[in-house]
Parts: C-alpha cells; structure tokens; sequence
C-alpha cells in the first residue's frame, strides 16, 4: 500500500549507512552548517503518511549561528499535500512540556516517483534542540490546511537528537 511512499522515502533517505550529523562548508561563503537529515520518525502499522523531524544549526559566522527544525511530510499522490500553512504549526511535546513552533508554512512542495512532499522550517534554539534531545517521551505534531499527523519518538530519534545535540554544543 505505501509502496510508492516507501520507495520515494528510500530514494529521498539515501542508504541507512548515511552519517546521521553532518557538516557542510559553503565554498563560497566558507559559512558552516551541521545537519540532523532522514529522521524517519516511524508509525506502527500501516499509515497514510511519513514525518520526518530534521535539525539544523547555521552559521552566520565562526561565533553566531541559529538553530533550525524541519519537518517533511511525505504521502501517496491520492492522499495529498497537508498544506502546512505559516504559523505555529509545528508542536514538540518533550516529557509533557509542550513547544510550540513558528514556521512561513510549505516550502518547495514536489512530487517524486507518485509521491508527495513539502516541508516547512521552524526557528528553534538550542535549548528546544537539548530538551528534545534529553526527553523520554517525545511526540510531534504538524498541522496543515488538510489534516494533522502525529508521531512519537522511537528510541534511534531520540539517540540522533542526542547525537546532534552533543555535536552541535546545544547541551551547554
């Protein structure tokens, strides 16, 4: 049923032997930024949709950078885009403690092999990145104009949050 999904995820996710925190230089710029891609955050069963939950941390220069989420929505094309719209759409609840999340809504929506993608960036800081990454229990939640998908956490999100996190110094 998600066969078209699952393959346009594989094709988009690359092989699980990716690095999970990567850095980049801008050649040009010589502006670094360190990126938390392809976190799948899995449902049980089958569902109609994908989320990933992805990191970002962006530098302006060697001393001042900002903290970026991004959440990609992925369906079959007879689902839909959710039209994630500009707001506070995106909420991370991390232990209880609920954070919400600003975002200008879908950026480049596309369709690749018969499915459907859009994704939005939230601003966040490193604080929002340390408690994500420090939560037992985390579930997010992104609202478009055509519905909401929730999913939580499994234990390898966490563990790539973590990850990023300590990398990236958002535990100090």
């Amino acid at each position: 049923m998600l066969a078209g999904v699952c393959a346009a995820g594989l094709f988009v996710s690359g092989c699980g032997t990716t690095q999970e925190v990567t850095s980049y230089k801008n050649p040009v710029s010589g502006r670094r930024t360190d990126i938390l891609t392809d976190n799948l955050l899995d449902a049980p069963g089958e569902t109609r949709e994908m989320l990933w939950l992805n990191a970002y941390r962006d530098f302006s220069d060697q001393n001042h950078f900002k903290y970026y989420l991004e959440a990609v929505y992925g369906a079959r094309k007879e689902v839909g885009y959710l039209g994630i719209n500009p707001g506070r759409t995106l909420t991370i609840t991390a232990d209880g403690q609920e954070m919400s999340f600003a975002g200008l809504g879908t950026l480049d929506p596309k369709e690749e092999k018969g499915a459907l993608f859009e994704s939005a960036r939230y601003e966040a800081t490193a604080d929002d990145i340390y408690r994500i990454s420090r939560a037992k229990q985390v579930t997010v939640r992104l609202v478009g104009q055509n519905g909401v998908v929730v999913r939580d956490f499994a234990v390898e999100n966490t563990q790539r949050f973590r990850k990023f996190a300590d990398l990236t110094g958002a535990d100090l």
